[in-house]
């Protein structure tokens, strides 16, 4: 071969790769984005998927986002959507907290591919907070420790509180769909229609999408699941702790906008244009922490009916699922007694108080303190995901896995709830979010090898879920599925492995109650 033939080979051999390298900056909707390679992991911050929802598109769908001239530099978070807390809730000030911003529908790529058709899987997280807080820039919710295990790990926001679940007759007025609220539900379509559409360039498979999240994030999960708006927008989903079952059933339509007219009156607002004209500080601070009045409600359009009748017609999202719940979801309540316990059980289950009381008996403050945080436990975490998983398994085909997840963090005293003498929070409401998403060591706590083993273990079940719909991989306890073992759940914590579920009686006494 000549010397002029061999140089030329060797060109095309560095011009035509065997595979197509991912291009630097990455072409999305709206623009170039450029991400900071960090140990392995590329990552994108501040990727906007939607136009700003300020002014006329305040309480507006999310509209498609605008172009940008030249690259952007996608390397910090966005400013979170006006939530409760921070300056919004201090004094009477108009003005966000740094870190707040009405212009907020941003989404957070990390990806370690280096080909944009490797396909990995995608895995897309929600955030919970209640419907009234939330963000993703918390360092337990950093997604390199996924991606160097082989997903592309995608974060999204969504407007809370006020700002996204305001339902008022005047906003239905101006709907096609003549609905009002879940402006964050849609907003979290949104992502995910941006992610199908853009997450190639970035080395994900829009063909496997998984949605997870925690508490509202999970909760978020299962409205989509039952949403017609988000048929084939996603493949698998993770939910954990939350759903709208049981105690947690959206209410609807036409209740949420009652409560929306209280409100604007509550800030002296006539109407729509009013509302809009108003700070968004001011309408945090004044919407306050009550909690449901700013959450999904059931539109007919959205959420088209409660989430147990669309499961019950087998309308649902047949996805594969894999959920579940903590230990210890409920904190210890310092100031319930004996007599409040006893009176709060016959005010909210009536002639059910008796056999409730039975299974979860107190004879002293004391006793009733602990016996109160456990009834919460089931009744929000382990009866919602049990009532979530069994309507699945009566009308879906798809692969069911349920967990439940025992581990107690080493939270030192002076950080956990409630301060130093208050009761160890056990495994708590979101403890299991930092060992799922590898994430430990954003809390400089003394965590154990045991800690480091259950978080590697639950990392690679949920990424196996997100490759395959199966959890179980080589060196893994073998985890069931609910069809195979109705009875049990899969244990995460100190011992992995399957269990009977706990609490059977105490959750047929809710069936039952609610069933009325």
């Amino acid at each position: 071969m000549s010397r002029g033939l061999a140089i030329a080979v060797l060109l095309c051999a560095f011009a035509s790769p065997a595979y197509a390298q991912i291009d630097w900056p990455v072409a999305v909707d709206g623009g170039e984005v450029a991400g900071v390679p960090a140990d392995g992991v590329v990552e994108f911050k501040g990727i906007p998927f939607a136009r700003p929802p300020i002014d006329s598109l305040r309480w507006q769908p999310p509209q498609p986002v605008e172009s940008w001239k030249g690259v952007l530099h996608a390397d910090r978070f966005a400013p979170a959507c006006p939530q409760l807390g921070g300056g919004a809730m201090a004094g009477d000030s108009d003005v966000l907290p740094a870190g707040e911003d009405e212009d907020c529908l941003y989404l957070n790529v990390w990806t370690a591919a280096e080909s944009a058709d490797e396909k990995r899987p995608v895995m897309v997280w929600i955030y919970g907070g209640g419907y009234r807080a939330g963000a993703t820039d918390l360092p337990e919710f950093d997604g390199a420790a996924l991606a160097d295990k082989g997903v592309v790990f995608v974060s999204i926001a969504y407007r809370v509180g006020v700002l996204g679940f305001l339902a008022h007759p005047g906003l239905s007025a101006q709907s096609a769909r003549h609905v009002s609220g879940n402006y964050g539900l849609l907003d979290q379509i949104a992502a995910l229609d941006w992610i199908r559409r853009n997450i190639a360039s970035f080395g994900g498979d829009p063909d496997r999408i998984t949605i997870f999240g925690q508490s509202a994030g999970s909760m978020s999960t299962s409205y989509l699941a039952a949403s017609p708006l988000a048929t084939g927008k996603f493949h698998r989903l993770i939910g954990e702790t939350g759903a709208g079952f049981g105690l947690l059933t959206p209410r609807p339509l036409a209740q949420a906008e009652a409560e929306g007219l209280e409100f604007a009156r509550k800030v002296g607002a006539d109407g729509v244009d009013d509302l809009r004209s108003i700070p968004p500080a001011t309408l945090v601070r004044a919407a306050g922490p009550a909690s449901g009045s700013f959450e999904p409600n059931r539109d007919g359009w959205l959420v088209p009916d409660t989430l147990a009748e669309i499961y019950r017609n087998g309308a649902q999202n047949d996805v594969d699922m894999l959920i579940g719940s903590n230990a210890d979801e409920a904190g210890e309540d310092p100031t319930m007694t004996l007599a409040a316990y006893r009176e709060r059980l016959l005010s909210i289950y009536g002639r059910d108080a008796a056999a409730l009381l039975r299974l979860h008996p107190a004879t002293d403050d004391a006793e009733a303190r602990a016996s109160h945080r456990l009834l919460s436990t089931i009744s929000l975490g382990d009866y919602t995901m049990y009532s979530w998983a069994r309507a699945q398994a009566r009308t879906g085909t798809a692969p069911l896995y349920v967990y439940r997840f025992t581990q107690n963090p080493p939270i030192p005293k002076a950080e956990q709830p409630g301060g130093p003498d208050a009761a160890p929070p056990g495994a708590w409401h979101g403890a299991e979010i930092v060992y799922a998403l590898g994430n430990l060591d954003s809390k400089a706590w003394p965590w154990s090898a045991a800690d480091r083993r259950l978080s590697d273990q639950m990392m690679s079940y949920w990424v196996n879920f997100a490759t395959s719909g199966n959890p179980n991989g080589a060196g893994l306890p073998y985890w069931p599925t609910y069809h195979e073992t109705p009875g049990a759940v899969m244990q995460l914590g100190e011992d992995v492995g399957a269990i009977p579920r706990p609490f059977l009686p105490t959750m047929e006494i809710l069936d039952r109650h609610l069933s009325r």
